[in-house]
């Protein structure tokens, strides 16, 4: 506080100890490391090389403390039949919202903590423990020393979204041809894998789209201008105000037109399996529960 601050006075008002305990507490704090840690002066005090190399020190402690009393309290939760579940927004709002809702009637007193990503965040996050199990696409080429599972549920088409007054919607196409190399509009990407999660992949693999599961050996998109974007609903809003084109999934066509977008299906469809992945050991009754729940939707 000390150094937050720049003096001693407004440190002990802020902690709420009298001056001079505070300072003795500094003095005898610098007698047991051995070095001064303040230099006093006339309008208040700065710290030492010292002090600043055991204020990092402090800080860095500080946070590990935050670290290990909020794993302690999930530890806690997660003993108490508190669920992580990972899932890619499409998949939210097509049926897993209303299987936490049926999950939610089931356990009403149980915790949930939900979180949305792209596949190979969200794989990493699986293998981690960080979450129990994820909804979205099979991740090809995954490594196979990863102790998990995939369930499949139904069979997806990447389709590609566009604003309804966008020029490829004007030629009446009923299909769109896509051509990485001589496209000439902007590839927006949804929540885009971001590089340090390949290293789940098997090494022979270049490159991974982790929205749809597929893969691409470049990574030239489109005129070579791209938009990333990390949330759904942004893409959307990006996509109505440029002649950018979103590859997503079909599954949610009807969905994305109440924004207003028009869904371009491509000539040679790529099909790729969605899916419950979970590590290969799932005991928890709650988490199978959920998988059952999941599996019974008419997809």
């Amino acid at each position: 506080m000390v150094a937050r601050v720049g003096s001693i006075k407004q440190a002990s008002e802020r902690l709420h100890v009298t001056q001079p305990t505070l300072t003795t507490a500094i003095k005898k704090l610098e007698a047991e490391i051995g070095v001064p840690l303040l230099i006093r002066r006339s309008k208040g005090v700065e710290l030492t090389d010292y002090g600043k190399l055991f204020l990092a020190y402090v800080e860095e402690q500080q946070d590990k403390h935050l670290d290990i009393l909020h794993r302690l309290q999930d530890m806690q939760q997660r003993e108490m039949g508190k669920l992580k579940l990972g899932v890619g927004e499409a998949w939210w709002e097509l049926f897993v919202k209303e299987a936490i809702h049926d999950f939610n009637h089931q356990y009403p007193k149980s915790s949930l903590y939900i979180e949305f990503g792209n596949n190979l965040s969200l794989m990493q996050h699986l293998i981690q423990g960080d979450i129990d199990l994820f909804i979205g696409h099979e991740v090809i080429g995954l490594q196979e020393r990863f102790p998990v599972t995939f369930k499949p549920l139904f069979q997806d088409i990447e389709a590609y979204y566009v604003r309804a007054d966008h020029p490829l919607v004007k030629t009446k196409s009923k299909h769109f041809e896509w051509d990485e190399e001589s496209c000439s509009f902007p590839v927006l990407e949804v929540t885009p894998t971001h590089s340090r999660y390949t290293s789940l992949l098997n090494d022979a693999l270049s490159s991974f789209d982790g929205n749809q599961g597929h893969l691409h050996g470049n990574n030239k998109r489109g005129n070579g201008m791209t938009y990333e974007v990390d949330s759904l609903l942004a893409s959307i809003d990006m996509l109505k105000m440029s002649d950018a084109i979103m590859p997503y999934t079909g599954k949610v066509a009807g969905w994305l037109e109440s924004f207003g977008l028009v869904a371009l299906h491509p000539k040679e469809n790529k099909v790729g399996n969605v899916g419950v992945y979970h590590k290969r050991t799932l005991a928890e009754e709650k988490a199978l529960q959920l998988v059952q729940s999941i599996e019974s939707f008419n997809f």
